[in-house]
């Protein structure tokens, strides 16, 4: 197996909202009894993991609205029904460039190449909160090394192709070529952090 490419979170709001920026939407959030209302594409979503993520980290309540998909959470961002969603850049970059949406901030452990004036979530203060989309080839566990270590290597290749880093970047993703190793390492750090996650929140299957 090899690590291909991730697809970073940005965390958005309106830019009509009362809030400019993270620290305003965590003290906004503070305020009010019933804490942040954050809208994703589905519950169980990276977006929505991401987001109760956040809420854990800044002391704040937190309720998840999902939606059916992107478009459905951008109608509820701009009409002020929701605070604040973690989006994928491509969908919500003509909103963002058109001065309808403010980018907070982006969920990584660095600054996205897609939109680097996006500070981190680790750079304003919370260095637990990263999270991001991400595929991967994988191969059955009974894969002999020798094509295991040839289908990598073909993987990586690809990779370094200009003509494919340019239609990956152009649908939000951040080519993070690795070994086989290093996605197997990857995977049960995600694996362990996401359950952890999920049995402290006690979320629940819809």
């Amino acid at each position: 197996m090899a690590m291909v490419v991730i697809a970073p979170l940005f965390l958005i709001i309106s830019a009509d909202a009362p809030f400019k920026t993270l620290p305003d939407l965590i003290a906004y959030g503070k305020s009010k009894p019933d804490g942040l209302t954050f809208a994703s594409p589905g519950a169980g979503s990276q977006p929505h993991l991401a987001g109760e993520l956040l809420f854990r980290d800044a002391g704040v309540k937190g309720l998840n609205i999902p939606f059916r998909g992107d478009a459905a959470s951008y109608t509820e961002l701009l009409a002020g029904r929701v605070d604040a969603t973690l989006t994928a850049l491509p969908t919500a970059l003509p909103y963002i460039q058109s001065g309808k949406f403010t980018v907070l901030g982006v969920a990584s452990p660095e600054r996205s190449a897609l939109y680097p004036q996006a500070p981190t979530l680790r750079e304003q203060g919370f260095p637990n909160v990263a999270a991001a989309g991400w595929y991967g080839f994988m191969v059955p566990s009974t894969t002999p090394r020798a094509i295991v270590d040839k289908f990598q290597a073909e993987v990586l290749r690809a990779l370094a192709e200009p003509a494919i880093k340019d239609k990956l970047t152009a649908q939000g993703l951040e080519v993070r070529p690795g070994t086989a190793a290093e996605f197997s390492k990857f995977i049960d750090a995600e694996t362990q952090k996401w359950t952890k996650l999920i049995r402290d929140a006690g979320l629940k299957g819809e």
